[in-house]
C-alpha cells in the first residue's frame, strides 16, 4: 500500500505503534482478572517420526500464582502438577514420577505467561495475530531462548479458547479448550501432589 502524504505516513506510523499496546493490554487484562481455570482439552501434536498428529484429550486446572494441574487421560495417562515451588510428572505406563524445583525450568513452561503475576512483557514480546476462527490472536516471542520458538493464544468472548505452541514453523502443538470454568473456587487439594504407591521418584522436591 502506497501512501503519498506524510502526514499519513505519520498517521499510520502511530497506529502500528499503538498495536502492540493495544495487544498487550487485551491480552494483560484477560490475565490480571483471571484467578482460576479450568477445562477439559484437546491437543494436537506433530509426530515427527511417523510425519502424522498425534492426538491427546484431558483436563487442565489452573490456581494464579503459581499452580496447576495438566492431566492426559488419553490415548496414555500423564498427570503433570506445578504445586508453586516443584513440577511432578507422573507417566502411569512406566509407573514413575519425576520432580524438579520450578525455578530450575519456569522459564520452559509453555503457560508460564498465564501463572504467574509477573507483567508477560517482562519475558516476552505481544504481537497481535489478527483474527482467525472467530477468535482475536495474540503471538508471544520470548525473550530469552527457550525450547518453543513462540506461542499464541485465541480469544473468544473473554475467554481463552487455543493456544498454539510454535517450536518450528512446522512443529507446532494446538491445543483447545472446552467446558471452560473461570474464577471458580478449586481446592486446594487438586495442586497437592501426592505419590502413588509402588511408583519410583527422581530427583527431590525443594
Amino acid at each position: 500500500m502506497k501512501i503519498k502524504k506524510s502526514v499519513k505516513w505519520l498517521a499510520a506510523i502511530s497506529l502500528w505503534a499503538a498495536w502492540p499496546v493495544y495487544a498487550e493490554s487485551a491480552l494483560q487484562t484477560y490475565v490480571n482478572q483471571l484467578k482460576t481455570f479450568s477445562a477439559d482439552f484437546e491437543q494436537i501434536q506433530p509426530d515427527e517420526t511417523l510425519f502424522e498428529t498425534y492426538p491427546s484429550s484431558g483436563y487442565f486446572k489452573l490456581q494464579r500464582p503459581g499452580k496447576l494441574v495438566w492431566h492426559y487421560l488419553k490415548p496414555e495417562s500423564q498427570k503433570i502438577v506445578v504445586d508453586g515451588v516443584n513440577l511432578w510428572v507422573q507417566d502411569d505406563d512406566l509407573e514413575q514420577v519425576t520432580v524438579r524445583s520450578i525455578d530450575d525450568i519456569k522459564a520452559e513452561i509453555p503457560l508460564s505467561w498465564l501463572l504467574y503475576d509477573e507483567p508477560i512483557e517482562d519475558r516476552f514480546t505481544i504481537i497481535p495475530a489478527g483474527n482467525r476462527k472467530g477468535m482475536e490472536w495474540f503471538n508471544l516471542q520470548p525473550k530469552a531462548a527457550t525450547y518453543f520458538q513462540s506461542i499464541e493464544i485465541g480469544l473468544k468472548d473473554g475467554q481463552m479458547k487455543e493456544v498454539w505452541m510454535y517450536q518450528s514453523s512446522d512443529n507446532v502443538t494446538r491445543v483447545r479448550f472446552k467446558n471452560i470454568k473461570m474464577n471458580q473456587s478449586i481446592p486446594g487439594s487438586e495442586f497437592v501432589f501426592i505419590l502413588p504407591q509402588n511408583f519410583d521418584q527422581v530427583g527431590q522436591p525443594r
